[in-house]
């Protein structure tokens, strides 16, 4: 993997536009996303400062193995996130409660019904 696909893996780990991320970098929008496609010329300075934004050193940043890299980004992802929110399998926390608590619902709601049916089965019987 090269570093372009770090670059956009890291951004996305991390919940940030490319309109963030060259804002920190004080480049243009376009200009970022032209890293993130193509590694060829980054220069050593944003890559310092892309280092800082997602608190790697440059030397990991830059030579990471894929397997380091993913846990990386994933421990990255995780402490960075204001709120404490624990990332599992791409969903938050508080994204998977709402949705057990609406599987919790719609599976009591399926239990009354079929309760109905067979309670309207043998008033036919």
């Amino acid at each position: 993997m090269d570093i372009s696909e770090k670059l956009k893996i890291l951004r996305e780990a991390h919940n940030y536009t490319q309109q963030y991320v060259a804002d920190v970098l004080e480049i243009s929008p376009n200009t970022y996303s032209l890293m993130e496609r193509n590694s060829e010329g980054i220069k050593i300075d944003r890559l310092r400062r892309l280092a800082d934004l997602y608190k790697l050193s440059l030397v990991d940043l830059i030579s990471l193995s894929d397997h380091h890299f993913f846990g990386t980004v994933t421990n990255s992802a995780v402490h960075n996130v204001s709120d404490a929110i624990t990332i599992n399998n791409g969903i938050a926390e508080e994204e998977r409660k709402i949705y057990k608590e609406t599987i919790a619902r719609l599976e009591e709601q399926n239990n009354k019904l079929m309760n109905l049916i067979d309670c309207l089965s043998n008033k036919i019987k």
